[in-house]
Parts: C-alpha cells; sequence; structure tokens
C-alpha cells in the first residue's frame, strides 16, 4: 500500500502548488470571463502541472500507469471552459501516446472521458449555488465510468489500490476546489480593501476642500449669473450659461465625493422591488429615447427587500444611464432577475453595447477612473457606495463588443433577514 500512496501524495502536492502558481500570477475573480490570451496560458500551467504529475506514477503496477494527471484536466475544464480544457487534454494525451505500453489505448480514453464529462457539466458547474452539487455528481459519474473501465481490463488490480487511488483522486479533485473557492474569496476580499482605502483617500480630500471651494464657486455663479443678465457686452451674453453650466458641474463633482464621506446611514425598508424597477425603468426611459435606446424590464415577481429606496434607485439610474451612454447605436436595456437564493435576490441590467475589456473592468469604481470624455470618474464610485451601505454587492461582465451585464445583488425580507429594528425588538 506504501507504493501506492507515496506518488499520489506527491501529485496532490504538485496539483496545489500549480493552483497556487496560476493564482499568483492571474488573480482569480469570480464571474470574471477570461481572455482568449489568458485561456491559452490558464491551458498551458494546467497541461504542465499534469506532465509533472505523470513524473511520479505508481510504478508497481505491470504496465499500467496510474497518477493524478485528470485531476488538472477536469478543474480548468470546469473553472475556465473547453479551451484550456483541450489544451490541458492535448497535452496529456500526448505524452501518455508518448510512453506507450499495452495499456496506452486505457489512458487515453480516460483522459478524453475527464473531458468530456467535465465540457458536459461546465454549465451546472458555474452556478454558485450548485457548484458543490455539481462537483459531488462530477465526481461521482467519473468515478464509476473509470473504475468500470480499469475493472474491465486490468483485472490484476488490487483491493488496496482502488480503495487509495479513488481516495487520493476524489481528495485531490474536492481539496483543489475548495482551494480555488477560498483563493477567489481572498481576492475578492484583497480587492475591497484595496478599493476601500482608495475611497478613504478621496473621502480625506473631499472632506478637507468641499466646504471651503463651494463657498466661493456659489458666489461667483451668482455674479455671473446676474452680469448675463444685465449686460450688454454680447460676449458676455454668450459665454455666461457655459461658464454657469461648468461651475454647476464642478459643483456636482464636490456633491459626488460628499455623498461618499458624509454619515447618511440608510435608511432601510421593506419595499417591493418590482415597483422600484418599473419606477427606474420609467425615469430613465426617455433619455433612453433621445439616444435611440430601449429600456425594458421582465416581470421580476413580488420579492421584498431591506434597502433605502431612494439610494437603490440612484445607484440603478446611474448603472442605466452608463449603459446608455455605453451604446453608440440603437440598442436596448434590459432588467431582469438574474438568481434567487433564500437570502438574496440578483437583478442583471444588460446592454449591447461596446463592452469593456478586462482591465477596464478591473477599473469600474475606482476614483476619476472614466470610459467617457465628459465623465468625472465618480459616479460609479458613488453607486458602489450606495450599494455596499445597504448590504448589496454589484459586479461588472463583460466582453468587448458583446456588450455588459451588471448584477446587483440584494438581501431579501424573510422572516429568517428582517429588517434590523425588527431584530432589535
Amino acid at each position: 500500500m506504501e507504493a501506492f500512496v507515496e506518488p499520489l501524495f506527491v501529485n496532490i502536492a504538485i496539483i496545489f502548488s500549480f493552483t497556487h502558481l496560476l493564482n499568483m500570477f492571474f488573480p482569480l475573480h469570480p464571474g470574471v470571463i477570461p481572455s482568449l490570451k489568458n485561456q491559452v496560458i490558464f491551458g498551458l500551467i494546467s497541461g504542465v502541472g499534469a506532465l509533472v504529475c505523470m513524473l511520479f506514477p505508481i510504478e508497481t503496477l505491470k504496465d499500467s500507469f496510474f497518477d493524478l494527471r485528470n485531476v488538472p484536466i477536469m478543474i480548468v475544464t470546469l473553472y475556465a471552459g473547453w479551451l484550456p480544457g483541450a489544451i490541458c487534454s492535448l497535452f496529456v494525451l500526448m505524452a501518455r501516446i508518448g510512453i506507450g505500453g499495452e495499456f496506452a489505448w486505457l489512458g487515453v480514453i480516460l483522459t478524453f472521458l475527464a473531458y468530456v464529462v467535465c465540457l458536459i457539466y461546465h454549465g451546472f458547474f458555474d452556478q454558485d449555488k450548485r457548484r458543490w452539487i455539481s462537483a459531488i455528481y462530477i465526481a461521482l459519474v467519473y468515478t464509476l465510468f473509470y473504475i468500470l473501465f480499469i475493472h474491465t481490463y486490468l483485472q490484476f488490480l488490487t483491493l488496496d489500490f482502488y480503495l487509495v487511488y479513488f481516495s487520493s483522486f476524489l481528495i485531490a479533485f474536492f481539496s483543489c476546489i475548495f482551494l480555488i473557492e477560498r483563493l477567489v474569496k481572498i481576492n475578492m476580499q484583497l480587492k475591497e480593501t484595496v478599493y476601500l482605502d482608495k475611497l478613504a483617500v478621496a473621502g480625506q480630500m473631499a472632506a478637507a476642500i468641499a466646504h471651503e471651494v463651494r463657498n466661493p464657486m456659489t458666489t461667483i455663479r451668482g455674479m455671473i449669473q446676474f452680469l448675463g443678465s444685465t449686460t450688454s457686452d454680447p460676449k458676455l451674453k454668450e459665454h455666461s450659461p457655459l461658464l454657469i453650466e461648468e461651475l454647476d458641474r464642478t459643483n456636482k463633482i464636490i456633491t459626488d465625493y460628499l455623498s461618499m464621506v458624509k454619515p447618511d446611514e440608510p435608511k432601510l425598508e421593506r419595499i417591493s422591488l418590482e415597483n422600484v424597477l418599473i419606477d427606474v425603468v420609467s425615469l430613465t426611459a426617455p433619455y433612453g429615447a433621445i439616444n435611440n435606446v430601449e429600456v425594458t424590464t421582465s416581470k421580476i415577481g413580488s420579492y421584498q427587500v431591506c434597502i433605502d429606496e431612494q439610494k437603490l434607485k440612484q445607484g440603478l439610474i446611474n448603472i442605466i444611464k452608463n449603459g446608455i451612454e455605453a451604446i453608440e447605436e440603437n440598442g436596448t436595456i434590459h432588467v431582469y432577475q438574474y438568481k434567487l437564493t433564500k437570502r438574496n435576490i440578483t437583478i442583471a441590467i444588460e446592454d449591447n453595447g461596446k463592452g469593456m475589456t478586462e482591465t477596464e473592468l478591473e477599473q469600474i469604481g475606482l476614483p476619476f477612473y472614466t470610459t467617457k470624455a465628459k465623465g468625472t470618474g465618480l459616479g460609479m464610485m458613488v453607486t458602489y457606495k450606495l450599494i455596499q451601505d445597504m448590504g448589496g454587492k454589484l459586479r461588472y461582465e463583460s466582453e468587448l463588443n458583446e456588450g455588459t451585464r451588471v448584477l446587483l445583488t440584494l438581501p431579501l425580507y424573510t422572516k429568517s433577514n428582517p429588517l434590523p429594528e425588527e431584530v432589535i425588538e
């Protein structure tokens, strides 16, 4: 049995090491669709990891060749898609054929089976609430087929081998999924920490200068408005509206700053989410019509959420307005229910605009970052804070020239998740 255990534990250590290595250079984040370049890199790294596993096989089983090379294939296919899985599988197939032996054909079949099973169930695994259930089902299906094949064609294998090998296989598979899920959460926490640090810096700046700048601005605006209405100078009459407009825009920047730092606790209340969405669509539809964009919503259902209605409306209007401005020609923005759990509901705001690159996605919500010619880069920063203050979450998914989907998760009103004041009572 020791001859089985030692190489398999070495294989497990190799898989964990390559998972950490991949996360070190390409931090894992939920819902982020890797670019074509990253998919190829994921496939290459996982392929190398599988080949390293093949350097440490069980060597006491005649002409057979057993290791955990199929675990990287399954993991990368489930998490990154068909292309990385295909690249990793190709590495393994070429290596196994190169090694040769009487049972090389069986190794090829089992490798191909690992890829196909995970490819079939990739869609189910990609849903967060079904991830572990899907993983158990995938492991069970593949293990049963694996045992069936080797029991039929490799009758010299003992019970000790079956117990040790498949225990190691399942430990490696589930532990790797657990490790990746933990890394994803840690990466998200680090990202939020960096964001909050930048938000704090922006807040300190705002608190220091806002009131000092606003007072003289108000005086200047009043004087320009007065002179523009009373002067006979045509140049002053012509340019005074533009000056007032720029002062108002500057004032809005200061207002956005203050909305991030002033102690304004959200007034959580129980409201109908569908009614809020209908109101927001009604408010933004005229702006969309001016820009040849249709704003629509599907029936959400009678779900009650614990939120600050005005803050939610402000955040949704900002998101939809950004979507409208991202559509260069005729387009649509659709609001619909994306996912429902016992405690939360996720709403999607999806447009068919120009989309964003992976680099642009990472910058959303940071101070002064904007893709608009006249934007300040503060609108989405304010929106993120509004949503976070209500206990919600905001996530962007986008591909260049394919459009953008914004996922807004809000806490449901339930008996197990009531309003804060109801808990006190």
